[in-house]
């Protein structure tokens, strides 16, 4: 029985793992639908690869708390600052 439960554990633990990489990259491909070099060109919202961690920690940081309406606010209304901390460490590195 406490190999059951041990094994089950281990399971769990290993897919939530998986999932919290998952959806760092899935929010960041989202993004980039406005926000990489390509679409750079076409307006003027700056690709994510060239912003600093700082300033974009910053920024999304002043999004989240904005409570405007903005698309931006609302596209991280369900996002909390563990993630975004987690989307600065994929975009740019710990």
């Amino acid at each position: 029985m406490n190999k059951i439960v041990f094994i089950t554990f281990l399971t769990f633990f290993f897919k939530i793992s998986e999932a919290d990489e998952i959806k760092t990259s899935v929010i960041l491909q989202n993004c980039n639908v406005c926000h990489t070099q390509e679409s750079q060109n076409h307006n003027s919202m700056k690709s994510l690869k060239s912003l600093e961690k700082k300033y974009f920690l910053t920024k999304m940081y002043k999004y989240k708390k904005e409570n405007d309406n903005s698309v931006m606010n609302r596209i991280l209304e369900p996002i909390n600052i563990l993630d975004i901390v987690e989307m600065a460490d994929y975009l740019y590195g710990e």
